[in-house]
């Protein structure tokens, strides 16, 4: 069979896409998961993505993730698990591949509108390299933004089809394909309620090559959309939601607050130098210099979008797209993060058709004679940015140099200085964990992720006093802390007051029943206090539950040998030593398995698994 020079060249330029993708973020396959940022919640702690089974399916479509509805995240982390383990290199692999084959779709997409290879190209390859993609691409729990575009682009494609359709059997096939990725996308993450709006939006702006009923035709899409944004609300107001009151405390000083965070958008895509995990844009709180000076570049931005529009509307559409990509994420409803490199995917479709449409008008400008040289100077700007997201991919390593570069690049967020302090706390850096803490409440004294994290270490350390004045006023903030109650639990339990930290513990759990964290506290509590068969119950409840943790396992095989039944010991510890329990010296120190320790069974466990 022949191929066409059209398809020859296409067929090139999806190898160039793949090999750049292989460069730019390739290492990522040998870093870590962020162990201190959702990775940890979303796939280490979380039994429901450990495998593809109808248990772990129903747990994704009827629960929330981190207060967020992604049961297609959810499901392709099991898929990875299945495929890799627990190995953090594969679920890298299967970012970077979701966003190459984003590239490679937008591309396609760009074809079908423009008969123009530049524009294709440059325009792909601007998506796929920018460096405020790397988050998104970097992160495995921003997996959720890869997929819905991925749908997205999907349903796109359908639309254009079913537009095109010469018979009414292709073309209400083409809708019901359309209608059905736009769902996978919502599934993915709600970011994806836009898509009604890019449609009447495409259908005004790409009349040609097809027919439309406007309006009528989107209403399943409305309505597709409704439902999942009414289930994502709730997600957002459970105790692990992302919504906050109002920065600043109205509506009209987040939106006065937005206006400089839009500014900081457009200058990062330009010139995109200290990009950071965390931001923390400044809050203001009436019509100042710098919401005045915001307010009239993003005036001029429009006033130059509608001049587009009006000279011509498929160029007006990619800054409109532009502007409704980063909508969702305007603090409408306000949540938690104001500002991040991730809410930047969308809209880069619309950045990235307008520099390809760029390149296209300065060839057409320039006399055929200065050609050559435009081509030859045209990848610079490309290479420097490849380079850029390179350099910036290192900074994923792992949680420690990610945030040690956070705070460096933006001191003023005291998200960034509390992930830090966990990040220290979590290898035994207790000093610097203490200053980081330290530095972030500073800066917000109302952080309560910090006073949890700080009223732990101070617990953990014997400085109980210190804890307990932290706990009280981060309960005092929000009464429904469940980590908060758990802690204050802890903090008595370490002054021998039980009773007052089984209290804490049992409120804690009355706030949240599914967390098995603190059903495990429980089960230490009941064990300290000598009462083994409550002790068992608690345990016994979460391996019931499927958490399958090497701790659960190896505290049975204490209760066990404590109430002297030595076989079920043995049984308990063989399994909490094949779930990775690796702790040798405490397999000896602990006076817990006294009972068993010189017996011919817990030798020859120790010689199986520990051969050294």
């Amino acid at each position: 069979m022949k191929h066409s020079p059209d398809n020859k060249r296409h067929l090139l330029d999806f190898s160039l896409l793949v090999i750049v993708a292989v460069v730019v973020y390739g290492r990522m396959l040998g870093y870590e998961f962020q162990t201190n940022w959702d990775d940890n919640w979303n796939i280490l702690y979380n039994d429901a993505v450990r495998g593809l089974s109808w248990q772990n399916v129903r747990t994704a479509f009827t629960s929330y993730s981190i207060g967020s509805y992604v049961p297609l995240q959810s499901l392709s982390f099991m898929l990875d698990y299945a495929l890799w383990g627990i190995n953090p290199g594969g679920f890298h692999a299967t970012n970077i591949l979701i966003h190459t084959v984003n590239a490679l779709l937008i591309y396609r997409l760009f074809s079908r509108w423009y008969d123009d290879r530049m524009l294709c190209l440059v325009g792909s390859l601007l998506f796929l390299i920018h460096p405020v993609q790397v988050e998104t691409v970097g992160w495995i729990s921003d997996r959720k933004t890869l997929l819905a575009m991925f749908f997205f682009l999907l349903a796109w494609e359908g639309y254009c089809r079913y537009r095109e359709a010469l018979t009414d059997k292709v073309r209400w096939w083409a809708y019901a394909a359309t209608l059905t990725f736009y769902s996978l996308s919502l599934l993915s993450k709600s970011i994806a309620v836009i898509m009604p709006v890019v449609l009447v939006l495409y259908d005004l702006c790409f009349p040609e090559g097809g027919r439309s009923k406007r309006m009528k035709d989107k209403i399943p899409f409305i309505a597709i959309a409704a439902v999942i944004a009414a289930v994502t609300m709730v997600g957002f107001n459970t105790p692990g939601g992302a919504r906050v009151p109002y920065h600043g405390g109205t509506s009209l000083a987040t939106f006065y607050s937005m206006l400089p965070v839009y500014c900081r958008y457009l200058g990062m895509l330009i010139w995109p130098a200290n990009l950071s995990t965390a931001y923390a844009p400044a809050i203001h709180l009436s019509l100042d210099g710098t919401v005045a000076g915001a307010a009239l570049l993003l005036f001029v931005v429009l006033l130059g979008g509608a001049e587009l529009f009006r000279r011509d509307r498929r160029l007006g559409f990619w800054v409109l797209l532009f502007f409704v990509g980063l909508f969702p994420v305007s603090q409408i409803v306000p949540t938690l993060v104001m500002m991040a490199d991730r809410y930047l995917y969308f809209p880069m479709i619309g950045v990235s058709a307008l520099a390809g449409s760029g390149c296209v008008w300065l060839r057409e400008r320039v006399g055929v004679s200065y050609h050559r040289l435009l081509y030859g100077l045209l990848p610079l700007p490309l290479v420097a940015l490849s380079v850029a997201s390179f350099n910036r991919t290192a900074f994923w390593q792992d949680s420690l140099t990610l945030w040690s570069d956070a705070v460096l690049k933006e001191p003023a967020s005291d998200k960034a200085w509390g992930i830090l302090g966990g990040v220290h706390q979590a290898s035994g850096k207790n000093d610097l964990a203490r200053q980081a803490y330290e530095r972030g409440l500073k800066l917000n004294p109302a952080n309560t992720e910090i006073l949890d994290g700080l009223s732990g270490l101070y617990t953990e350390t014997g400085e109980l006093d210190k804890g307990y004045a932290l706990l009280t006023r981060l309960l005092a903030l929000k009464p429904t802390y469940v980590t908060g109650w758990a802690g204050l639990g802890t903090n008595y339990l370490k002054r021998g007051n039980y009773a007052e930290a089984e209290k804490a513990y049992k409120h804690a759990q009355k706030l949240q029943p599914d967390a098995m964290q603190v059903v495990m506290l429980l089960g230490d509590l009941e064990r300290i206090r000598g009462h083994l068969d409550q002790s068992r119950a608690y345990y016994l409840q979460v391996e019931e539950k499927g958490w399958n943790q090497p701790d659960t396992a190896y505290h049975l095989a204490c209760v066990e040998a404590m109430a002297g039944n030595t076989d079920e010991s043995m049984e308990w510890l063989e399994k909490a030593l094949t779930r990775g329990f690796g702790d040798f010296g405490k397999l000896y120190e602990d006076k817990q398995l006294s009972s068993i320790r010189q017996t011919t069974s817990f030798m020859e466990l120790i010689r199986r698994y520990f051969p050294q």
